[in-house]
């Protein structure tokens, strides 16, 4: 899902420096409100960031929001290990539907209750997922305490949260 075009610059940046890339004005053929992904890779084509930023014009702009279509998620476990004083798990979290799934909050919960397992570590949160994108990521936490059963929960701005056992 597009709405303007795609821009990119090759650049060639030492650790801990920076660099300017370009800018991204609001063009006449954007509307009020819309989505902008920045994405860093190497030259390789290896994802080392993605950031996603809802801009607008003006403040009015930002209620759309609300009015966003429901996303449709799933929750896929993929693996639960051990790792020294660790445990984690990897889960794929996927848009199946034919709306942006807006700022798709992690939890690791407890199955019996829902509390949440804190402190819990993950490589990605508050996801931005478009329509059939789906995201792999991994939640740590301590193995000090006993755990009869977990899950992972997915709860996207915009629709009802989904669950895997963990």
């Amino acid at each position: 899902m597009q709405l303007g075009r795609s821009r990119s610059t090759r650049l060639d940046v030492p650790a801990a420096a920076k660099a300017r890339a370009f800018t991204s004005g609001f063009t006449a053929g954007l509307p009020e409100l819309h989505l902008l992904r920045l994405t860093l890779s190497t030259s390789g084509g290896r994802v080392l960031s993605e950031n996603t930023y809802w801009r607008h014009r003006t403040p009015e702009a930002m209620r759309a929001l609300g009015g966003l279509p429901d996303a449709r998620l799933t929750v896929t476990a993929l693996g639960r290990t051990r790792k020294g004083d660790r445990e984690e798990v990897r889960v794929r979290v996927g848009n199946r539907g034919r709306a942006v799934a807006a700022m798709t909050r992690l939890s690791l919960r407890e199955a019996r209750g829902g509390d949440r397992v804190l402190p819990t570590l993950y490589s990605d949160n508050y996801l931005w997922l478009l329509p059939g994108e789906s995201r792999t990521v991994t939640l740590f936490w301590p193995r000090t305490a006993a755990h009869a059963g977990l899950t992972v929960r997915a709860e996207p701005f915009n629709g009802s949260p989904v669950s895997a056992g963990a």
